[in-house]
């Protein structure tokens, strides 16, 4: 059996394979549509009627004020929030987790059913199926914790990519699979079955092959073959 070089593919292949245990073992924490009711049911939904009303009593007479009305099962907004990434710092000259503030992030708060909201436009002026609203995050405390968790999810990723950076300069120190399952055993965890057997086909092959030798070496010991082999050779070139 051949050797199982340490490919491209297989470096890819153990990369992604870490990659799906790392979402595993540290899943991102999920914003719950909840969370959403109470902000709508603080900001949007008392003055919803408020605006139908006056809406009606403006333009009731020349159009249908319903149209500026839709149900939405997200609230779109935008928050002051920091997001993480992996990459390159050019200050440091390496690959880190960078942070920036973001002052107008477009944050979407899912909610737990259809609930009804203004309609917004876009910059021709058609109608689009939602608007945006501006929140302040240190005035409201669960705006603050669902950006807290948007924040924590996007610092969990850059962290994810920066562990997977690791492995993947870590699997580049080896030639071959079997040199890296030697220096980090875990590692079986993230191979393919297949390519497993196959390192443990060539290990057994040379266990056996040891084996072998060893038997071979004490009958050879024992019985003094190689002196009995280097006398009758002896002989043979005198006799030349």
């Amino acid at each position: 059996m051949s050797t199982v070089r340490m490919s491209d593919y297989l470096k890819r292949d153990i990369r992604d394979r870490f990659k799906e245990s790392h979402k595993k073992a540290k899943p991102e924490l999920e914003i719950k549509g909840n969370l959403g009711d109470q902000i709508y049911n603080t900001y949007i939904g008392p003055k919803i009627s408020v605006l139908q009303e006056a809406a009606s009593d403006a333009f009731g007479d020349v159009f249908d004020t319903d149209q500026l009305f839709a149900k939405e099962t997200t609230i779109h907004s935008q928050v002051a929030l920091t997001t993480s990434s992996f990459g390159w710092d050019s200050e440091k000259e390496e690959n880190t987790i960078i942070s920036d503030l973001d002052e107008s992030y477009n944050l979407k708060i899912p909610l737990s059913t259809e609930r009804l909201m203004p309609r917004g436009h876009d910059s021709r002026g058609m109608y689009s199926n939602h608007i945006t609203f501006n929140f302040d995050r240190h005035e409201d405390k669960q705006i603050n914790y669902i950006c807290e968790l948007v924040e924590y999810n996007y610092k969990l990723r850059a962290t994810r990519d920066n562990a997977v950076g690791k492995v993947s300069d870590l699997l580049d120190k080896f030639t071959t699979l079997n040199q890296a399952l030697k220096a980090w055993p875990a590692l079986s965890k993230l191979v393919d079955p297949e390519k497993l057997s196959k390192v443990h086909e060539k290990q057994e092959r040379k266990r056996t092959q040891d084996i072998q030798k060893e038997m071979a070496d004490k009958v050879v010991v024992d019985n003094d073959l190689n002196k009995t082999i280097l006398s009758a050779s002896l002989i043979g070139d005198s006799d030349e």
